[in-house]
């Protein structure tokens, strides 16, 4: 039976953003952009110019306002140097995303980023989780 029917026939008004919201997917795949951009060190106008598009649609993409196409997500995958499942990393059916990262964490992961020498980061990773009282980790990069 088609998606848009009911089962006497009748036509089910489809979801659309204009008059139900954005979709929860949609802002979740738009903040996941976003913090992509964000972690790249792109403002909105690069990524628009380097995928020939207006600074607005990025803008609508982020907030959740207007959907990103498979073809579209592809290239700013591809762009952002991310797996396409990457945005959709951390969304649960039914509900929001677990603990969007804040300005302060981005630029805390970018400074990190930009340590090249593997000793200074395991010092300053075990630091972090002895001031957090958190657990000694297996891992011993971060990023």
């Amino acid at each position: 039976m088609p998606e848009n029917r009911t089962k006497a026939g009748e036509h089910r008004r489809r979801h659309t953003a204009k008059e139900h919201g954005p979709d929860p997917i949609d802002i979740h795949v738009g903040r996941q952009l976003r913090l992509a951009r964000e972690l790249a060190g792109l403002t909105q106008t690069d990524i628009s110019k380097q995928l020939s598009m207006s600074f607005q649609v990025v803008q609508k993409y982020e907030q959740g306002e207007i959907r990103v196409s498979a073809s579209r997500l592809f290239q700013l995958a591809t762009l952002l140097k991310r797996p396409v499942g990457y945005f959709f990393v951390g969304y649960e059916i039914g509900g929001e995303a677990q603990g969007e990262m804040g300005r302060d964490e981005i630029d805390l992961v970018r400074a990190y980023r930009l340590i090249r020498n593997p000793e200074l980061r395991q010092c300053l990773q075990r630091l972090l989780r002895e001031i957090s009282g958190g657990s000694p980790t297996t891992s011993t990069d971060i990023d």
